[in-house]
């Protein structure tokens, strides 16, 4: 895109139902690149705020023996049929792998809906808080429908079927289920160990990017997981911090012209490229999931 706002634009011709892929995906690649692994990487420690998420994350100890592999497999699951769709081979290919370690385990089916609404409105909420633009009403919409589809390919029950009721779950299930346990704790600190150790090993960083993740989690989400408050300095430098950003961005940030595509970096835990298949845990049982939808 040569335009700073071409990508908004390309949107705004667009269906946000019967194109709701591509302009996430345009959206994604060229407007919010980082927002959306920020926001998503956030996302993670809601997830581990509902106990019986947290139970079963805890007891497969991916996150505390594995935790960079861990991060790396969801970030290229996710960016999988994200960047080439949900009906491409290898889209497809990656909802299946999705589908196969799910398998192994008892996970309640409004578990897998709120996992699926976190994916949806932790991007909207941060980017409407700290992004450059505001997102418009086509991409929200088109976020609801895409991720719904995604949910019907993987088998989910009862998903809701407009965008204001996928809120409404999402709102309530964390009003109902957020509730501080020793998992809890476990996995979040475990995966913060992972997002401290993309940071260079300089004295006091990491216990500073803790602080800051303190910062960008809200109240009764680090109560669940057992996080303490950030320091009221540091929560004001960060949230004036990403604010600058915003500003910088959208008025001297280079336009990107090329799209910034998770699937094409290299990732120390695959030097040498990965394959869908290498994705997550590996399993006994290699029988090929099937897709609904």
């Amino acid at each position: 895109m040569a335009d700073r706002y071409g990508a908004l634009k390309h949107i705004q011709t667009l269906d946000p139902e019967k194109d709701a892929h591509q302009i996430v995906a345009v959206s994604s690649a060229f407007d919010f690149a980082q927002d959306m692994e920020i926001s998503l990487g956030l996302a993670f420690f809601r997830t581990f705020a509902v106990p019986s998420i947290a139970r079963i994350l805890d007891e497969t100890k991916q996150f505390e023996n594995f935790g960079q592999k861990r991060y790396d497999d969801t970030a290229l699951l996710l960016a999988e049929f994200l960047e080439n769709g949900l009906d491409s081979d290898r889209g497809r290919e990656a909802i299946r792998r999705m589908n196969q370690i799910h398998a192994r385990y008892d996970i309640a089916n409004d578990d897998f809906i709120y996992t699926l609404t976190t994916f949806i409105f932790e991007p909207i909420r941060w980017i409407d808080r700290y992004g450059w633009r505001p997102l418009v009403e086509k991409e929200k919409l088109a976020a609801f429908y895409m991720w719904r589809r995604v949910g019907q390919m993987m088998g989910i029950r009862e998903l809701p079927e407009t965008y204001e009721a996928m809120e409404k779950f999402n709102i309530e299930y964390e009003r109902k289920t957020f509730r501080y346990t020793p998992e809890s704790e476990r996995v979040s600190r475990a995966t913060l160990k992972v997002l401290v150790g993309f940071l260079p090993p300089l004295p006091f960083l990491g216990e500073l990017a803790c602080q800051g993740v303190y910062a960008l989690l809200d109240e009764p989400l680090r109560r669940a997981v057992g996080f303490p408050a950030a320091h009221p300095m540091v929560q004001a430098a960060v949230d004036a911090a990403f604010r600058a950003r915003a500003l910088a961005l959208r008025y001297w940030g280079p336009v990107t012209t090329e799209p910034q595509y998770v699937t094409k970096r290299r990732f120390a835990t695959y030097p040498n490229g990965y394959k869908i298949a290498e994705l997550g845990p590996q399993l006994r049982d290699s029988k090929r999931a099937p897709i609904a939808g």
